[in-house]
C-alpha cells in the first residue's frame, strides 16, 4: 500500500481555471481511468468544487436527460459513488486529510484546490506538504505576471530550502486560441527557463466546452462534472486526455 500523492492546482489570481482543472483532471482519473481520488477544496472564499457538486446533483435531479445518463453510467461503473469532495479553510486542510487517511481511506491521489496570497502563512505551510504543484495561467499580462510570481516564489523560496515535499512545479497554459503552443507561449517558456521554471507541453484551448456542466432542461452535453466523466463527443480538441496523460507521467500514478 502506497501513500497517496498530494497534488495542488494553485494560483494567486482568480479566473485562471484552477477549480475547473481540478474538477476535470480528478473526474477523468476517477471515472475514465479508475484511480481513486479525493478533492480538497481549500478556497474558502467561494468553495467552487462544492458549488460544482451541488449544481451537478441538482441538474441530475431535475433534468430527465441527465438523470438517465447518470443512472446508466453508474450501472456499469465499478464504483458505486462519486469521488469525495471536502471543503475546509487552508489552515485545517492538513489535519482534515490526515484524519481521513487515518480512518483507513487510501486514495491514489488527493487533489487540493488552493488560492490566496503567499503572505498568508497557512498557504505556504499547505503547499509545503504537496508532492506536485500545477499553476494554471494564461498569456494575459496581469494573469501571467501573477502566476509566474507565485510559481517563482514557491520554486526559489520554498523548494530550494529542502523543507517541502514538492518534487516538481509546472505551469499550465490555459485559455489558448490554438491547440499547440504559439510564439508568445514559446517566448514565455524561454523566460520561465531563466527563472528555473517550466510549463507543461499540453495547453488548454479557449473553449466554452470547459464550462459545460448541464442545464436544468434540454439535452446539452456535459463536459465539466463531479459526478460523471466528460461527454465523449466533447473530448475531441479539448486536450484533456493529453493533459491527464502528461500529469500522470509527472506524478507517477
Amino acid at each position: 500500500m502506497r501513500d497517496p500523492t498530494f497534488v495542488a492546482f494553485a494560483t494567486m489570481k482568480g479566473g485562471a481555471g484552477k477549480s475547473t482543472l481540478t474538477t476535470l483532471v480528478a473526474s477523468y482519473l476517477y471515472y475514465n481511468e479508475g484511480l481513486d481520488v479525493v478533492a480538497i477544496d481549500c478556497d474558502d472564499s467561494q468553495f467552487s468544487l462544492e458549488k460544482y457538486r451541488k449544481h451537478d446533483l441538482q441538474v441530475s435531479k431535475v433534468n430527465p436527460f441527465h438523470h438517465r445518463r447518470l443512472v446508466k453510467f453508474y450501472k456499469t461503473f465499478r464504483k458505486d459513488k462519486a469521488y469525495k469532495i471536502m471543503c475546509t479553510p487552508v489552515a485545517n486542510a492538513v489535519s482534515l486529510i490526515k484524519e481521513y487517511l487515518e480512518n483507513g481511506e487510501n486514495p491514489d491521489v488527493v487533489f487540493f484546490d488552493i488560492t490566496g496570497t503567499i503572505n498568508n502563512p497557512d498557504i505556504p505551510n499547505l503547499l509545503a506538504v504537496m508532492d506536485y504543484i500545477f499553476v494554471p495561467t494564461s498569456v494575459e499580462t496581469g494573469e501571467a505576471a501573477s502566476s509566474i510570481a507565485f510559481a517563482n516564489h514557491v520554486k526559489n523560496k520554498m523548494m530550494t530550502t529542502g523543507k517541502t515535499n514538492v518534487k516538481e512545479l509546472s505551469l499550465i497554459w490555459t485559455k489558448a486560441y490554438t491547440r499547440q503552443k504559439n510564439r508568445v507561449m514559446e517566448a514565455m517558456d524561454d523566460y520561465l527557463a531563466k527563472l528555473g521554471l517550466h510549463s507543461l507541453e499540453t495547453i488548454i484551448p479557449n473553449s466554452s466546452k470547459y464550462t459545460k456542466d448541464g442545464l436544468p432542461a434540454g439535452n446539452e452535453r456535459i463536459f465539466r462534472s463531479t459526478l460523471l466523466p466528460p461527454d465523449n463527443t466533447l473530448l475531441k480538441g479539448s486536450n484533456l486526455p493529453e493533459l491527464v496523460k502528461e500529469i500522470r507521467e509527472i506524478i507517477k500514478v
